[in-house]
């Protein structure tokens, strides 16, 4: 029982810390093809926007479109941010978050698709090579809805390796994975390789 009201208090002190608003901060994001986003505002909020494809090619099969928080290395953390999925069409559309990214080829990210498969609507690592799927469980995809803002939530626990990632439902998982590859880095924001917006962001937790 001690040890287990220690793990708690120890959890408590983890995230205890003011949450950071980063999309307040535009300098503090890094983009590979810069003139695909775009910043704006919208009810007093900022807000982030892929408004096209980026021309960045990754060196290995990973998101086409990101955007980097280049300013803190983040170890367990919470995350909690709004997206809006604003491209709709015959393919398995996505948002993606990001995160523990050390360089382009190194970095956990979870896909937010439309329909669950081999590689859409997965938590994946990207380790010097090809993502490679990492879920432990999901749900039957992810239902975005057009022109509606959706609550997005992932946390990482780098002391278990556990990710949890939430849509909507801010008590029950679309996605979890266990995995202790990774423990520090950046956290990023964009899409593998449809469109959308987010806005809201909000981070707690360990910085490196």
């Amino acid at each position: 029982m001690k040890s287990l009201l220690c793990f708690f208090f120890s959890a408590h002190l983890l995230f205890a810390a003011d949450p950071v608003r980063p999309l307040d901060t535009p300098e503090a994001w890094g983009f590979a093809d810069p003139a695909a986003w775009t910043w704006s505002k919208e009810d007093g909020q900022s807000v982030l926007t892929l408004k096209r494809q980026q021309t960045h090619q990754p060196k290995v099969r990973s998101p086409f479109n990101l955007a980097w928080l280049k300013t803190t290395e983040w170890k367990s953390f919470t995350l909690t941010v709004e997206g809006q999925l604003t491209k709709f069409d015959a393919g398995n559309n996505d948002l993606c978050l990001a995160f523990a990214r050390s360089d382009d080829t190194r970095f956990y990210y979870a896909h937010l698709g439309e329909k669950a498969d081999g590689v859409h609507h997965q938590l994946h690592l990207v380790d010097h090579a090809d993502r490679k799927p990492i879920t432990a469980t999901r749900t039957e995809g992810t239902p975005w809805q057009p022109d509606r803002w959706h609550r997005l939530k992932l946390v990482h626990d780098t002391a278990t390796g556990m990710i949890t990632v939430f849509f909507d439902d801010m008590e029950k998982p679309v996605i979890t994975a266990q995995n202790n590859t990774l423990n520090h880095g950046w956290i990023g924001l964009g899409s593998f390789d449809d469109l959308g917006k987010f806005r809201n962001l909000q981070i707690q937790g360990e910085k490196k």
